[in-house]
Parts: structure tokens; C-alpha cells; sequence
């Protein structure tokens, strides 16, 4: 069994507890109902609340192992890359664009935001490391000169041929 990385802790209890409110209070709308509810809602509540709770334990916590055993266990790919923040209203996202082929544009992933400041390394082009999982040709984790970035769940796939050829 591979060690979880101590970055992705945080995510990781995040998820837990976020499914294990989120399946209480779908248990608790069918098991305690409000007096005079319709059931229709409640049902339609409980049944979304309960899939999502599921998907959180078993999706999301199997991908982060996955990603955790692929880290270890495979060879890196080296690759050009560069990190932008993507600011508005709503949310702060951060992507890297990877430099795969010389004729194509640069592949876009979502990042999990890490601990360490990235602003001081923003569209700067510079060597990074792919984490690709050899059964899918799905991207798990970028090492960067700054630290290691984790891709968001379900990764993106990377064509194969062009996992052969970097």
C-alpha cells in the first residue's frame, strides 16, 4: 500500500467530511422528515444527496489513491509547462499549459491549488515531470521546479501517442 501524500491530506478530509454531512442529511430527510413535507422532494433530495456522498467516498478518494500509487511507483515524463491562474468573481482556478507537440497548442489541466505561493512563477515556460497513469493515459500529478502539482479528478487523458512521444 502506497503512503498518501501529506499534500493531499487536507483534500482528503475535506472530501470525507463533505460526504459524510451530505449523506447525514440525506438519511436524515427520509428518516426524520419535516412535519407536513411532501414526500417527492424529500426522496429527490435524499437520493441526490446520498449518490453525491458516494461519489465523494469512493470516486474522489480512489482517484487521490490512485494518483498517490501512480507518483510512486512510475517514471516520470519530462515536458514544457506553464502555470496560469484563472481569476474571477466566483472562484480562483489554476491550470497548466503543457507544451505536448510543437505543431498543436498547449493542453490545458486543472490543478489542485497548492500550499506554496504560485504567483511568483506564473506563465513562466519551464521543465516539468508528468505523472501519467500507464492504464488509461490519464495525468495524475506535475512536478514543477516549485513542488508537485495534483491534477483534478478524473485527470486529462493524454492521447497516447503523445505519451509515447514526450
Amino acid at each position: 500500500m502506497t503512503a498518501f501524500p501529506p499534500e493531499l491530506k487536507r483534500y482528503r478530509l475535506i472530501v470525507i467530511s463533505a460526504s459524510l454531512l451530505l449523506g447525514g442529511a440525506g438519511t436524515a430527510v427520509l428518516f426524520f422528515p419535516p412535519e407536513g413535507s411532501p414526500m417527492l422532494p424529500r426522496l429527490l433530495f435524499a437520493a441526490m444527496a446520498l449518490a453525491m456522498s458516494g461519489f465523494g467516498f469512493f470516486a474522489v478518494l480512489r482517484w487521490y489513491q490512485r494518483a498517490a500509487y501512480v507518483v510512486a511507483t512510475v517514471a516520470p515524463r519530462p515536458c514544457s509547462g506553464s502555470l496560469h491562474l484563472d481569476e474571477d468573481s466566483e472562484s480562483t482556478s489554476l491550470t497548466v499549459s503543457l507544451l505536448l507537440s510543437h505543431d498543436e497548442p498547449p493542453v490545458r489541466v486543472a490543478v489542485i491549488l497548492p500550499r506554496w505561493h504560485v504567483r511568483a512563477v506564473l506563465n513562466t515556460v519551464y521543465t516539468v515531470k508528468l505523472y501519467i497513469d500507464p492504464s488509461n493515459a490519464r495525468l495524475m500529478a506535475i512536478d514543477t521546479p516549485h513542488g508537485r502539482l495534483w491534477c483534478m479528478p478524473i485527470g486529462t487523458r493524454i492521447p497516447q501517442g503523445k505519451a509515447d512521444l514526450l
